[in-house]
């Protein structure tokens, strides 16, 4: 039977045939994962003892707490799109509705400094230590360590979640990235502080191969779990809560972008650079991680060589 995604409502198995439809046309649907969760979980507790749909649950799937803006427009879309799925297998008393959304992306990502940065990363520790003596250390461990990868090697939330053992080259301080975003495959390079964060964690938890990252169950954390952790950080350590976890690669690209100028190379130079490294289809993508903020205007007139060594602080120490 399939069900590689764990769904529990009577439409379990259709959620899974959708995801491989979904993926069967090029595209990746992993971000729209978390939103069939929320379809499955509200259609469980209904408890249907049919697979129909009705107008009312469709208006019930649509309708996330504080649900707004693109956010709602896109769980609009997921449920619309899974009930014309079920249409075009011939299933029978399904209803959905063609709805259209003019949506406005005003999001302007939130570049945290260098005192703030370190802040996050204290509170994160910090949080972590709490469930030293709980079986969830390990993955709140894990959080600190996804976190700092995030930031440090500027990489997607998506890509750090479906690291393996055997992607990582300890004696080059490589990552190799498969099949990301627009099926770009790339190497990314990590530090030395970097590399003792990742062994100490292997070590302690005695991690051999598969996933780097898991869940309490042994399978991929999911971008929800990090993003109400990530959004639980930012209140306790008083940053702008605002803030998305994505913005931790935005930081990074202007960041690294900063301190290879101030390297004395030309600026045209580094944007290529960094088109290649991050991953970008095209070099559009990539000014427009640098261009929105004066934040990257202020540090050209700054020296920061190096990523500040307190981000690792606390994370090598807990090898007892």
């Amino acid at each position: 039977m399939l069900n590689n995604y764990n769904f529990k409502s009577i439409f379990k198995n259709e959620l899974n045939y959708f995801i491989k439809y979904k993926r069967s046309l090029g595209l990746k649907y992993e971000d729209e994962i978390y939103r069939l969760y929320y379809i499955d979980n509200i259609l469980y507790k209904l408890k249907l003892k049919s697979k129909i749909i009705t107008k009312e649950t469709f208006y019930e799937l649509t309708k996330r707490n504080n649900m707004q803006g693109e956010n709602y427009a896109r769980q609009y879309g997921v449920t619309k799109d899974f009930c014309k799925f079920l249409i075009s297998n011939e299933y029978k008393n399904i209803y959905y509705e063609e709805k259209k959304f003019k949506v406005i992306n005003n999001y302007k990502p939130v570049i945290f400094n260098d005192r703030e940065i370190n802040l996050l990363f204290q509170t994160i520790d910090k949080e972590k230590n709490k469930y030293k003596n709980y079986k969830s250390y390990k993955v709140y461990y894990s959080y600190s360590i996804i976190f700092r990868l995030l930031y440090a090697c500027g990489l997607r939330i998506s890509e750090v979640l479906k690291i393996e053992i055997k992607d990582i080259n300890f004696n080059e301080n490589t990552i190799n990235i498969i099949d990301s975003k627009k099926h770009i495959s790339r190497l990314v390079v990590f530090s030395d502080s970097m590399k003792q964060c990742l062994l100490d964690y292997i070590n302690l938890f005695k991690i051999i191969d598969g996933l780097l990252f898991k869940n309490l169950r042994g399978n991929s954390i999911r971008k929800e779990q990090l993003r109400r952790f990530y959004n639980r950080i930012l209140i306790n350590s008083n940053l702008n809560k605002n803030a998305h976890i994505h913005d931790l690669r935005h930081c990074f690209c202007n960041k690294a972008f900063n301190q290879i100028l101030e390297k004395g190379y030309a600026e045209n130079v580094v944007i290529v650079y960094l088109y290649k490294y991050m991953g970008h289809k095209t070099i559009a993508e990539t000014e427009y991680y640098l261009h929105f903020t004066d934040y990257n205007k202020n540090k050209l007139l700054e020296t920061n060589d190096t990523f500040s060594k307190e981000l690792y602080e606390g994370v090598d120490l807990d090898n007892e």
